[in-house]
């Protein structure tokens, strides 16, 4: 289909304001053009789907089934198991906008295959890094409104980006039809084991004692982790240093490498290394605990009511896509989260499923988080390019 013009803050200016508030984002203007280097990774191309001469003559095989699937970051889930053959001719991308390794591509791959089989297609992972997720945004922005392709998004596409970056080519209500949440993001503050501190009281008093000298590191600028840091500095009156790496390995490499005090990070990074003995979880960056991990307070219980900052994950079509294919994928969604083989590895992961009640319902969640999440970057002060 047509590429649509580009969206001006002039188009924002003098639409209705959404949720019955001002608009907090004035600069959706004009063509993005990004750093696309794969966010968290080094700079390389991504990787081809598997390798060798079998692996040769699945990408053909795939390639031939959807002519139009950019090669470069696709890996199949596999055909769904009682698909048939009505499965085995449909395929739907499902786009995230970060390498294999990251959180999202953990999660979209943890729902692939039990979403294609409730869909009867093939569900494919189309990971297009760059941008802290702007790419894979605007790509499904400008998709046509027919199934074929949805987006695993989240707080940080439909929100934090917004604000984040000096403009995105997109709008992300007017070019997106919302499906459903998926999943909450806490992130968790821990420290080396080394370090001998032991609870969140234990840091924010050492910070007291010894101003100036403390840092924080995160995956990287605008993520929930630099977020909740920021927030906890605000919320203590307390400084301290924020160290973005490229993803959240780095960051916990030097963290027990001692490079740095703290890490701030999401719990398939940190959980491991807890439960290994080489870390200390002081608490979740929510005021309230998570079931999905255990033993591990919530900022109000350790001492810090004023800080709860978490991401959450979604899945989007283009705009304009018919209700009633809306409302199947709704529906899929609903039946891969609870599906207990999805939530156990959610689980074990530190995450939770989190579905919504309804499109509707998930839509004017996002409407909610969009100025609450302007505020929190903001108040950090984070840009991006």
């Amino acid at each position: 289909m047509p590429r649509p013009p580009p969206v001006t803050s002039s188009t924002f200016r003098d639409a209705p304001s959404w949720s019955g508030m001002p608009l907090p984002f004035p600069r959706f203007c004009g063509q993005h053009r990004p750093d696309t280097r794969p966010e968290g990774g080094d700079g390389q191309a991504m990787p081809m789907i598997g390798g060798g001469a079998s692996a040769g003559l699945r990408r053909r095989a795939l390639l031939a089934a959807a002519p139009g699937l950019v090669a470069p970051g696709l890996v199949t889930s596999g055909l769904a198991a009682s698909g048939g053959a009505a499965a085995q001719g449909r395929i739907i991308r499902l786009v995230l906008g970060f390498p294999p390794g990251r959180s999202a591509d953990f999660l979209g791959r943890a729902m692939a295959e039990p979403l294609g089989q409730a869909l009867g297609a093939t569900l494919l992972i189309d990971n297009r890094p760059g941008a802290g997720s702007n790419l894979a945004t605007e790509h499904v922005a400008h998709a046509a409104p027919d199934g074929a392709t949805l987006l695993l998004g989240g707080n940080f596409s439909h929100a934090v980006n917004l604000v984040l970056y000096r403009r995105v080519a997109f709008d992300p209500i007017a070019d997106f039809t919302a499906i459903g949440r998926v999943c909450d993001l806490p992130t968790v503050i821990a420290v080396s084991a080394a370090s001998g501190i032991t609870s969140l009281a234990d840091l924010l008093a050492r910070m007291r004692a010894q101003p100036g000298r403390w840092n924080y590191g995160t995956p990287g600028i605008g993520t929930p982790s630099h977020l909740a840091g920021a927030r906890l500095a605000r919320v203590t009156g307390l400084d301290w240093t924020h160290v973005p790496f490229r993803g959240g390995a780095p960051s916990l490499t030097a963290l027990l490498a001692g490079d740095i005090e703290v890490i701030i990070a999401t719990p398939p990074v940190i959980l491991p290394h807890v439960r290994a003995g080489k870390a200390v979880a002081l608490c979740l960056t929510t005021a309230a605990p998570s079931a999905a991990i255990p033993g591990v307070p919530g900022a109000a219980e350790a001492g810090l009511p004023g800080l709860d900052i978490a991401g959450w994950y979604g899945v989007w079509a283009p705009a304009r896509l018919p209700a009633a294919q809306r409302d199947g994928v709704f529906a899929a969604l609903g039946a891969a989260l609870a599906d207990p083989a999805v939530q156990a590895r959610l689980a074990g992961e530190g995450l939770r499923a989190w579905p919504s009640e309804s499109p509707a319902a998930f839509d004017a969640f996002i409407r909610q988080q969009m100025p609450f999440w302007a505020e929190v970057v903001r108040d950090a002060g984070a840009t991006a390019e």
